[in-house]
Parts: C-alpha cells; structure tokens; sequence
C-alpha cells in the first residue's frame, strides 16, 4: 500500500526504475506533466514547454487533450492549469484500492462525534492538498464537507501539518518558483513565514488554521506517517470561529493526537 514517491527530486524519472525500453513521447510528456502538476499545484504553458523541452504549440496540445477529458482546468484569471476533476477521481479510487480511506472512516467518525466538529483525511499532493475523506459534524451549525476537492497546502490545517514534515530544504524548493498565496487577510503569503509556521508546528506538533482558508473557520490538523508504508496523510477538524471556546485547542490537539495514533495503528497493521 503506497500514496506514491514523497522525495521533491524524484519528479520526472526516479533512479530507482528502469525506463522502458520503448518509450512513446506523447505519452512519456502526458504523464511527466501530471507528475509535474502533483508537485507544484499550477502549471503554465511555458512552464510545460521549459520542462518537458518542447515549443510552445506542442505544449498547448497537450494540455488542451489534458483539458478536454477534465484532467486539469485552466483558471479564467491567469489562464495557468491545476488538477481537474477526472484528476480528482482518479485519487479517490486509489485511495480506495489503498484502504487508508476504508481505515480512516471509523477514526473521521468518532473524531467528529467527539469534537464536534468536521472531520477530513487529506492526501498531500505537492502544494496542494487533496481532501480524500470527511465526515460532518452533528451540530446544525458546522464546517462543510470538502470531500473531493483540493486547497492549497498552506492554507490548512492539515495541510500545514503535512507540509512541517518536509526539511526547511525541501519547502524552499517547494516554493522556489512562486511563493504561497493568500486566500484570505490571514492567509500565509511568504515563503519566510511558512517557514516559521513549519518550525511551530514541529514544535507543538500539531497546526491550526484561524481563517486562513475561509473568513470565519476555525481548523485543527495533524499529520500520520507511516515510513514502512510509504504513507503521509493528514487529519483534520473544522468548525466555526465562533462555537468554540478558549480551551479547544488544547482538547482538540489531543484528540487528533490519538485519532493520528489510531490510524498508525491500524495502517501498520494492514502490512503485517
């Protein structure tokens, strides 16, 4: 059971396989871009054209076939590319073949009831995160489900636990191209500051995310990995700013903490 190669360096052709011995262009240039957009998030066509070595025209193909069967979505703004549903589902049957949904749900369910708040698995995929599972909180006021849809990593709270468990090394060549963007006044926006945020968060082992995604959310998150599964996954709480009290964070931490030793738990135990 694996989520896949996590090392920044392997983005195009690992060392450790051999390339066929026949390989198609086309389809060696396909793939290499989606390996690209899982480790970057967005992608424009001159960023296509620069890593894979080829015109512009070329690229523009590609990534028109790309769009056409809604592998990736080409924003109305700054007309770059990101994960487009088809992308999305792909992930989710993995995940499903994988298990560490089927796995987490129980852990989703309980962290739900015994929080109060909404739940979420979510899957790292560069710098993004992509939201695998989640399960509502009871309570007629609470955080939306995000099942199936993707946020940038920093932004979240599981997402920002995630991204703590990579080197100050490997965050700086995350963000070498384009710093982190802010979704909102309280967004991270400096590649400075999510450097901080990682040291604080390895220190307290947990993140917390207070409006950074959406005005008025209030998220919890913390990462569960597995070395031996080649597994990193986050998990989450959301809810709204403003039905909790002063000491949820202490209480949330700890249930995350044992929802994330759960999961270990039980993730090892699928591979014995």
């Amino acid at each position: 059971m694996t989520t896949g190669p996590d090392h920044l360096g392997e983005l195009l052709q690992p060392e450790n396989r051999a390339a066929p011995a026949y390989p198609i262009a086309s389809v060696d240039n396909t793939l290499r871009i989606l390996l690209l957009l899982r480790d970057r998030g967005t992608l424009t066509l001159a960023d296509v054209a620069a890593e894979l070595g080829i015109v512009r025209s070329s690229a523009h193909r590609l990534m028109a076939m790309l769009t056409y069967y809604d592998f990736v979505r080409q924003s109305p703004v700054d007309r770059s590319f990101r994960t487009g549903p088809a992308l999305i589902d792909v992930g989710l049957t993995a995940a499903r073949t994988l298990d560490i949904r089927a796995l987490a749900r129980p852990i989703l369910t309980t962290l739900a009831e015994s929080t109060g708040m909404t739940a979420h698995l979510v899957l790292p995929r560069g710098r993004e995160v992509l939201f695998a599972d989640g399960v509502e909180s009871g309570r007629t006021i609470r955080a939306a489900l995000r099942t199936g849809s993707t946020l940038p990593a920093h932004v979240t709270g599981a997402g920002k636990a995630l991204l703590a468990t990579l080197t100050d090394d490997e965050l700086r060549r995350l963000y070498a191209d384009n710093p982190p963007e802010a979704l909102t006044g309280r967004s991270i926006s400096s590649l400075t500051a999510l450097l901080r945020e990682a040291a604080r968060i390895r220190r307290t082992g947990y993140a917390i995310n207070h409006g950074e995604s959406e005005t008025g959310v209030l998220a919890m998150g913390i990462a569960c990995t597995v070395p031996e599964a080649d597994i990193r996954a986050g998990l989450g709480v959301s809810g709204p700013a403003s039905t909790v009290d002063d000491s949820w964070a202490e209480r949330i931490a700890q249930a995350l903490r044992e929802a994330a030793a759960e999961l270990t738990k039980q993730i090892q135990a699928y591979h014995l």
